[in-house]
């Protein structure tokens, strides 16, 4: 426990399971490292990011084996909306990764369900929040069909969450953290419309994150009065989800899993806010998540790289919408850098090797995370080229360095430089 976190008051009799991204085998290990429960991958074919690094079916395979072995599920999303020309494809596709052992798959449409639900006989199957579950019929009829999990949609009250969960009869999981789409449960055809680019097949150009300006067709070139910038309006433009300050009102509600999102993130924004997110349920669970703690676990959140945050629509009440978008700033705030992550361990040397992330020079303080132990504030007092053994003063994006100091820090720490 980290010494800035305080223990009190009554154990927690349960805390939800903790499901983090993983686009890539590299950060599924940091997610395993830094607390995950779970994590959600993306094959090659019919997951909702067509876009990010995916595994090829042998990678998935890897993914699974060491996820085991360090006792975390693994669930493939499958969650994209098929048409009736990739229906093959889709068993096909499911063919090839059938031997593998996955915890569950998660699916969106219903001609998906039915292909993995026969032709891979006993798979847990959950279903996506793509598919819009706002109520606890919904949630029984997936259930009855099968599933043993449901991704409710993101548009629910608190309120609603509540007696969903008291009348469902299969799990229940809750998105808590990451980029929120405009449309409802991420079923938009904006993208499509603008750029060709389905969202519904994994696609999506984020049209929402462009600029928009607002003219009246009979007066080119003339704008009429908007809520803008210099820059456009950004009227479409979502807040990031940030449910930590309420997550222990979600715990109470016995919801079965919490999620975050970005399988398109880095392992440094990964492995930083599954840390928080595991430091605040296991707070939750022996009783401690005061607002002490949540103050500092927030201010851990904000070193990651984020849009604006919002509670969404759990927590809007009767406010107005505009809190869910940001009309001033399109782009991500940015307090810290990632500065370096562990490369090896010098054979030559043994020390271990930094990979530089961006620029790191004499001088430097850094802020250190490591699984498991305290956070380091750590001020760079030498650095030494890892092939040649020249000491440098700066050293560049991608470099293999040595740093004075830090020869025997954790695999998967992570160096972040304040901006």
């Amino acid at each position: 426990m980290e010494k800035n976190i305080k223990n009190q008051e009554r154990p927690y009799y349960k805390v939800p399971e903790l499901c983090v991204p993983a686009g890539n085998l590299r950060t599924l290990k940091y997610a395993a490292a830094y607390g995950a429960d779970a994590v959600y991958v993306g094959g090659g074919q019919y997951n909702l990011r067509s876009f990010g690094n995916n595994f090829t079916v042998p990678e998935l395979k890897e993914a699974v084996n060491y996820a085991h072995s360090k006792k975390i599920k693994v669930y493939l999303a499958l969650n994209a909306i098929i048409g009736e020309s990739e229906l093959n494809g889709a068993r096909e596709y499911v063919e090839s990764i059938r031997e593998t052992d996955f915890d569950a798959i998660i699916i969106s449409d219903p001609g998906m369900f039915g292909i993995v639900k026969k032709m891979m006989p006993g798979m847990r199957l959950h279903i996506s929040t793509q598919a819009s579950i706002s109520n606890s019929m919904a949630v029984n009829l997936w259930s009855g069909l099968g599933a043993s999990r449901v991704n409710v949609a993101r548009e629910l009250a608190y309120g609603e969450l509540c007696l969903l969960k008291k009348n469902s009869k299969t799990e229940i999981e809750v998105f808590v953290h990451g980029a929120l789409c405009i449309s409802y449960s991420g079923r938009c055809m904006l993208s499509k419309y603008l750029s060709g680019r389905d969202a519904n097949k994994g696609q999506c150009s984020h049209t929402c994150r462009w600029k928009y300006y607002l003219m009246e067709e009979k007066r080119p070139n003339m704008f009429l009065p908007a809520d803008m910038d210099k820059r456009g309006t950004y009227i479409y433009n979502s807040r990031d989800l940030c449910l930590l300050e309420k997550l222990d009102l979600i715990a109470d509600i016995g919801v079965d899993a919490v999620k975050i999102e970005g399988r398109m993130k880095t392992e440094n924004y990964v492995a930083q806010v599954t840390w928080v997110y595991r430091k605040a349920l296991d707070c939750i669970k022996k009783g401690g998540f005061s607002d002490y703690n949540k103050k500092f676990l927030m201010a851990e959140l904000d070193k990651t790289t984020h849009r604006s945050f919002t509670e969404g629509f759990m927590f809007l009440n009767d406010r107005q919408a505009p809190e869910l978008t940001d009309n001033d700033n399109v782009g991500y705030t940015r307090k810290y850098r990632f500065a370096g992550s562990v490369n090896s361990l010098s054979s030559k040397y043994n020390k271990t090797v930094i990979t530089a992330r961006n620029q790191v020079k004499v001088g430097d303080m850094l802020d250190v995370l490591q699984p498991g132990k305290e956070n380091l504030e750590f001020r760079v007092l030498k650095i030494t080229r890892a092939d040649t053994g020249e000491n440098i003063t700066v050293a560049n994006t991608n470099e293999l360095i040595i740093i004075n100091g830090l020869e025997n820090i954790d695999e998967f720490a992570l160096l972040r430089k304040k901006e």
